[in-house]
């Protein structure tokens, strides 16, 4: 099999375009890559007769809708390339290697101190990177590119705005800190947009090209999507969702301005009141078992909370009336005790919308992946769709 890695990293020609078409599918129809890469039917086909004949594509399963011969799936070849997603977490960092098929190689949690430096998280990722690729006949160079997801928003560049979740790192270079350990190319996002690239490529916005993301854990995050490209704005920061100010007089929040939507919804605030009902520490999953079971004041913390969520939702709908909402984060886990008030609000506070035949109005859905699978596996997604490059490194041995 020849290799493709020159392919991965060409944006111009029809094969380089098919190859990341198929990286970021992880299997398609002829169909889907002429209607994701803008080319023929003609082109693709000559295209996949020589990657097929390079030992490059493979047929997979054929798919079928019920209706006529079923449309042949393909993919790239595992061994045609491998990428790793690393989430720098609270107390812990995951590192996940993956081909391109998007099947997991290996999947490695490493226990870390909280407050851990940028430098440690490299060296650590570094370390523990050596190891696992190891087993899979591999070294970090050649790997096609390795994704980091961050708890904040990132500039361009990949420098850290605010230090908000991680304290001392605000301002910090990762693509310095990172290219000086890992020799191949880099990519990094805040985790929210990771997540939204996770539902995109495996999850509840498959499909999908237009969307909104709203994540809500310890903090709110989120991500907007149009025409299938997460949009970043000027400066790296868009969708910061737990900013938008409810009230200008109300509670301080840690970005220094006052009545954010995260200081009534995200966890750590609602933590503090939960421990005012406890009369001791409670955990974050602590909270959400006892909000599941309906225990009086967690019920009334879940429902303001969520009623908080709902109008931050309804001025976005109003602003950008999306076709698709996507509710991400632990807080969602909670199930309909959150969810359902979240709606009430979200319906009752974004613009009405007139009762016309056949006018859509914006749709909620709950995100596949509520834990942190959606963020590693979105900083895998970082290199497979190559978003968010913030270091070049070296590629591997090409073609």
């Amino acid at each position: 099999m020849k290799n493709i890695n020159n392919l991965f990293f060409d944006r111009e020609s029809p094969a380089g375009r098919i190859v990341r078409g198929l990286a970021a599918f992880g299997a398609a129809t002829a169909g889907q890559l002429a209607k994701s890469t803008g080319l023929g039917r003609s082109t693709i086909s000559a295209v996949l007769s020589d990657l097929r004949d390079a030992g490059a594509v493979l047929d997979v399963e054929a798919k079928t809708n019920g209706q006529g011969r079923p449309s042949q799936l393909l993919s790239l070849n595992p061994a045609s390339g491998r990428c790793a997603g690393v989430l720098l977490g609270l107390g812990e960092i995951r590192i996940v290697i993956c081909d391109m098929t998007h099947a997991v190689l290996s999947d490695v949690w490493i226990p870390i101190r909280r407050d851990y430096t940028p430098e440690e998280a490299a060296d650590q990722v570094r370390e523990s990177l050596q190891t696992q690729c190891a087993p899979l006949g591999l070294a970090i160079g050649d790997l096609l590119g390795v994704g980091v997801a961050i708890s904040a928003p990132l500039s361009y560049g990949g420098r850290v705005l605010n230090g908000d979740i991680l304290p001392g790192w605000a301002g910090v270079d990762l693509a310095e800190i990172f290219s000086k350990r890992l020799d191949c190319p880099l990519h990094a996002e805040n985790e929210s947009h990771c997540g939204a690239l996770a539902e995109m490529t495996w999850g509840a916005a498959v499909g999908e090209s237009d969307f909104v993301l709203y994540k809500f854990d310890l903090g709110v995050g989120g991500a907007i999507v149009r025409d299938g490209t997460v949009l970043r704005g000027v400066s790296g920061s868009a969708a910061e969702f737990g900013h938008v100010v409810l009230e200008p007089e109300g509670r301080y929040c840690r970005c220094g301005n006052r009545g954010c939507l995260q200081t009534y919804v995200g966890g750590y605030y609602l933590l503090r009141h939960a421990e005012e009902l406890s009369g001791g520490p409670v955990t974050i999953e602590q909270f959400i078992d006892r909000a599941r079971e309906g225990r009086i004041g967690y019920r009334r913390l879940v429902e303001d909370a969520a009623t908080k969520a709902g109008w931050g939702m309804g001025m976005t709908a109003t602003m950008i009336n999306p076709p698709l909402f996507i509710i991400a984060g632990k807080l969602a886990t909670i199930g309909p005790s959150f969810l359902e008030p979240l709606e009430r609000s979200f319906r009752r506070t974004m613009l009405p919308q007139p009762d016309l035949p056949g006018l859509q109005t914006p749709r909620l859905a709950v995100a596949r992946f509520l834990g942190n699978d959606d963020t590693v596996m979105g900083a895998v997604a970082l290199v497979l769709r190559q978003h968010g490059r913030i270091a070049e490194g070296k590629t591997p041995a090409s073609l």
